[in-house]
Order: structure tokens, then sequence, then C-alpha cells
């Protein structure tokens, strides 16, 4: 998976960089509109993604694991708000300036300061990169939804042993009621 990720990555930046040299449209886009528009089956899918991203950054500090929530909530941005997305791109690159997601990050940034309007809807390479960016955010949805499912079963185990440790609990004590000694009278 980790290797599918790199490749998806790699691609990424090519489709990227060859994106921003194919554009040959005038303009810049409105900072506040989508740099990409998000079909109407995954808006709610991006929704959620970005609840779940914005969920993570609150915590990531005490991890150091910042980065990647960055990147994947700036991707999510890319269908949102162009601004959302160059502000979490350049927490990757502020936060963790030698990563591959920097660099990723500061292909973006480019392209989405030079970038003329409707760059997401031109160029040979737009449907691509888009297409690209929808199977990233997907992959990262499946592998969200792969630990949730992994810690809902655990949590269901870890409440089925506390129950048989509190049965067992009984069923100690009951057997220390039954057995206690009893005292013999002093006559």
């Amino acid at each position: 998976m980790m290797r599918l990720c790199r490749h998806a990555r790699g691609l990424l930046l090519v489709l990227v960089t060859s994106l921003e040299a194919c554009s040959s449209m005038s303009g810049h886009p409105s900072p506040s509109s989508p740099f990409f528009i998000p079909d109407p089956r995954d808006a709610k899918l991006y929704q959620t993604l970005a609840r779940e991203q914005d969920v993570l950054l609150a915590t990531c500090a005490e991890s150091h694991s910042c980065d990647r929530a960055h990147f994947t909530r700036a991707l999510v941005a890319l269908y949102e708000n162009q601004e959302i997305a160059a502000k979490h791109f350049q927490e990757v690159v502020d936060g963790a300036p030698k990563s591959r997601l920097a660099a990723s990050s500061l292909l973006w940034l480019r392209l989405l300061q030079d970038s003329p309007s409707n760059v997401g809807l031109a160029g040979l390479f737009a449907r691509p990169t888009e297409r690209l960016v929808r199977d990233l955010l997907e992959l990262e949805t499946s592998s969200v939804l792969a630990l949730q499912r992994e810690l809902q079963t655990r949590d269901k185990k870890v409440e089925e042993l506390t129950q048989q440790l509190e049965a067992l609990k009984r069923i100690d004590q009951e057997m220390k009621e039954k057995v206690r000694p009893t005292k013999p009278s002093n006559r």
C-alpha cells in the first residue's frame, strides 16, 4: 500500500508539473473558488474526509504527523477553496520542509499562485491530474475506513474481555464467601 502511495505521489508530481506547463489560458482564478469542480457524488465523501482531517489536525502536534493530515486536507480543499488548499500546502512545507509531501506541496502552491483561471478544466493533463487527486483521496478514505473497522473490532474485543473479567471477579468473590472459615466460638 505504501508503494502504491509513493507511485501515486510521484505521478501526481509529474501531472501537476505538466498541467502547469501545458496550461495556456490567461487570467487568475478567484482564490476562494475550487480548483477542481467536485463530482456531486463525491461531494459528501470530501466533506467527511475534510472533517476527519480537521480532527486529526487538532491532535497531530502530539504525534508530529501533521504534514500528512495537512496534505490530505489540502487535496480535499482543491475541491472547495483554493485559499484553504494553499494554506494547508504551506503548512506541509513549514512543518516538514524536506519531506516528499513538501515537494509536492510546493508544486501545488506554485500552480495555485500562477495558474490561469479554469486551469482545473483545461490543458492536456487536467483530467488525469484531477482523477489522480480523486484516487488519492479515495485511497486515503479507504485507509481511514479500514482503520476504523480495526478499531471497532478491537473495541468489541476489549468489551468482551472486560465482561469476562467482571464475571470471573464475581465468581471469585462468590467462591471466597462460600469458603470463608467459620470462627470457633470461645466458650
